[in-house]
């Protein structure tokens, strides 16, 4: 692989030209990977592109109420309990709450986190000891006949943002490299055409593992917050080789949560290292069926009993040496791509200053990466390898 060079591109040798001056070589000129950006065309094309006002974007977000308390500290048969702090908000007077025994109480008085007054036993189930952490199941309330209306609770929406980031990528060319024939296609549009392909990489690196900032010291500075930044939840360190069984497990989890209940779905961007294996795994009672190419990038789905995996080979993961043992799962319905109004993706050109014998040349593109409920993605890394 050539490194890149620096400065305005002319006709001198050492400047890398000569290649592309006429020459007796072949009349083409091809370039290695030219799409490496399935996360960003498909933002685009599948979650939705959807213009924003502010370079800072925000959206809601809500959850239902958890339908569980956990036990704070040893409470043995008491009629008194104490939960996590803060928890006692999911409660309501005349809610059930389900023992690991199966023993039923009902909620009688609710002072606070720590004065929590029940009636054990409400059916056949003898009390029994209560353990500092266990799970007590909320089994909806039981109300007598011309009984008040429950107390009312309810969870509270959360604001999310992330910024617009400015991705800028130049062309500089000489009047007299521009004059000169080369070999394939005029030479500035061929550095236009590699330069996109660099640019939506760019966009594309930014979007998989960017941190979110803003700096503020002189005009704003911001950075788009990636996958790597929101999704915290489902993250899974295998830390070695993975096994069917562990994938099944990862499956099992982020399958939790769907934005479709009906036919759940994940997009799966993953490194070659995963493809093998889950090629290797699908010689067994599972099969993978190989799709049409989706907006140019080809797809293979892996049916399990949780949902039906979309799986996309990211070969720019498998070439990024820290984030080669890498794979995200995503919910296509709860990401989009985020532009600023008019200033999507554009090839601005001729850009220099008019006393510059050259011509420059300049992509730009203002967009930012919105990703919703985080707990419906997920990521699993550290895999070195695969087995049965």
């Amino acid at each position: 692989m050539t490194e890149p060079l620096t400065g305005v591109r002319g006709t001198k040798y050492s400047q890398g030209t000569e290649v592309s001056l006429v020459r007796d070589v072949a009349d083409k000129i091809y370039l290695l990977q030219p799409d490496d950006a399935p996360l960003t065309v498909f933002t685009r094309n599948i979650g939705g592109k959807q213009t924003t006002d502010n370079p800072k974007f925000e959206w809601l977000e809500d959850d239902i109420r958890p339908g569980v308390v956990v036990v704070s500290g040893s409470i043995g048969t008491s009629t008194t309990l104490a939960i996590a702090t803060g928890t006692d908000t999911r409660l309501r007077v005349g809610d059930i709450l389900i023992a690991p025994t199966g023993e039923s109480m009902l909620v009688t008085t609710i002072t606070s986190a720590a004065d929590i007054t029940v009636t054990r036993s409400m059916g056949a189930i003898a009390s029994d000891t209560l353990a500092d952490g266990d799970e007590l199941v909320i089994a909806g309330n039981a109300l007598a006949e011309g009984s008040d209306a429950v107390a009312s609770n309810y969870t509270k929406k959360e604001t999310l943002f992330n910024y617009i980031q400015i991705f800028k990528d130049t062309v500089t060319i000489t009047e007299v490299q521009d004059a000169s024939k080369s070999i394939g296609q005029a030479d500035r549009k061929y550095q236009q055409m590699k330069k996109a392909i660099e640019h939506k990489r760019g966009i594309e690196q930014a979007f998989l593992l960017g941190d979110r900032f803003e700096e503020t010291t002189g005009q704003a500075l911001r950075g788009t917050g990636g996958l790597l930044f929101f999704i915290t939840t489902n993250v899974t360190d295998v830390a070695g080789v993975i096994t069917e069984s562990d994938f099944e497990e990862f499956c099992r989890t982020i399958f939790r949560y769907n934005a479709t209940v009906s036919s759940p779905k994940k997009l799966m961007l993953t490194n070659p290292v995963m493809v093998s294996g889950i090629n290797f795994w699908a010689k067994g009672s599972l099969q993978i069926t190989q799709s049409e190419k989706s907006y140019g990038i080809r797809i293979a789905t892996y049916r399990s009993g949780h949902g039906d995996l979309e799986i996309v080979k990211h070969w720019l993961l498998g070439d990024l040496a820290e984030w080669d043992d890498y794979s995200f799962f995503l919910d296509p319905s709860n990401v989009k791509y985020r532009n600023l109004p008019g200033l999507d993706t554009k090839l601005h050109l001729d850009t220099g200053a008019k006393s510059i014998s050259a011509f420059q040349d300049e992509y730009r593109t203002y967009c930012g990466l919105q990703v919703m409920q985080e707990k419906t993605h997920g990521i699993l890394h550290g895999v070195t390898g695969f087995a049965a």
